[in-house]
Order: structure tokens, then C-alpha cells, then sequence
């Protein structure tokens, strides 16, 4: 099962490095579409109309890339005041539970998004001419990619039910020195 956890682990490294530069590159075009905006808007009285509605695309694709990201390094909001009343073997199991319900929810999400995003395929952005297609299909990749990394820790917490030391790592300034970088 060790084995099987660093072929995810070595999987998901390649895709969140392609993730977390594809975040960079939104934002980095979210800030150069949100600067015209203004500057269109108040110095030259005449607004970007599809400004707005490309922004919000933006930001979803932003989300839904960030997301596996974050469950990787738990960054994502959380109570963790019961989870340390329980012993090392405790802890893991709570941690395995957790990840099977995110593979439940995602994997659902992983369905019925893939299902709106053909819907969207026949729909068009009403600002500017692109197929909706490519808006909604950020719920599925961005929930495949969750799953990818939740099945990575899963089978971490499993290891760590065993034997802790092999567990997931629960040094929380680690993680949050990796997202820096």
C-alpha cells in the first residue's frame, strides 16, 4: 500500500506543479483584465463589457484548481480541536474517514459536473463568443483532481492507522512553507 501512496503522491506533484502554474497565470490575467476594467471604466468612460463575466469564469477555474491544492497541505478551514483529543492510530482513522466522504462528495460533483458541462457545450458566454463548455468543465477536473489527492491521503491514513510514522504528516508549518513557494 506504500508503494501504491507514492505513485499518487508522485502523480499529484506533476499535477498540482501544472496547477499551481496554470493559478498563476489566472491571476496574473486577472489582474491585467481587472486594471483595463478600471482604467476603461473611469479614464476613458467607455467600460470592457466582457470584463465582468470573464472574471468570474476566472475566478471559478481558480477555485476549482486551488482546491486540491489546499487539501494537500490542509489548508482548507478547519476545526481541529477534536481531532487532537485522539491518539496518534485515532487521528489517522478520523483523517482516512474524512477522505473517503471528499471522494464520495467529489466524485459525485466529478458526475453531475461533467453532465452540466456537456449541457454548457451548447450554451454560449453572453459577452463574448466562447462555448460555455469551457466555464463549466473547471467542476470536473477540479473534482478529479481533489479526488486524485484525497485517494493519495487516504491511503497515507491508512498507512497511519498501522503505524502512525507513516501516517499523514501533521506538521502544519511544513505545509504552509510548501504553498509559499
Amino acid at each position: 500500500m506504500s508503494r501504491l501512496a507514492l505513485s499518487f503522491e508522485r502523480l499529484n506533484d506533476r499535477l498540482l506543479t501544472v496547477c499551481k502554474w496554470l493559478i498563476t497565470a489566472i491571476v496574473a490575467v486577472l489582474a491585467v483584465i481587472l486594471i483595463a476594467a478600471v482604467f476603461y471604466r473611469y479614464a476613458l468612460n467607455n467600460a470592457i463589457a466582457w470584463s465582468e463575466e470573464g472574471s468570474k469564469y476566472l475566478m471559478v477555474w481558480l477555485t476549482f484548481l486551488g482546491a486540491p491544492i489546499a487539501l494537500r497541505h490542509a489548508a482548507h478551514i478547519n476545526i481541529d480541536l477534536l481531532v487532537k483529543l485522539f491518539p496518534p492510530r485515532g487521528r489517522q482513522a478520523f483523517y482516512l474517514g474524512i477522505n473517503l466522504v471528499i471522494i464520495a462528495t467529489m466524485s459525485i460533483m466529478l458526475w453531475k459536473g461533467w453532465a452540466f458541462a456537456e449541457l454548457g457545450a451548447r450554451q454560449v458566454a453572453s459577452s463574448f463568443n466562447a462555448s460555455m463548455l469551457w466555464m463549466y468543465v473547471a467542476v470536473p477536473i477540479g473534482s478529479a483532481l481533489t479526488v486524485l489527492v484525497a485517494i493519495e491521503l487516504s491511503l497515507k491514513a491508512a498507512l497511519g492507522v498501522v503505524d502512525p510514522t507513516q501516517g499523514i504528516d501533521e506538521n502544519v508549518s511544513a505545509a504552509i512553507d510548501e504553498v509559499r513557494e
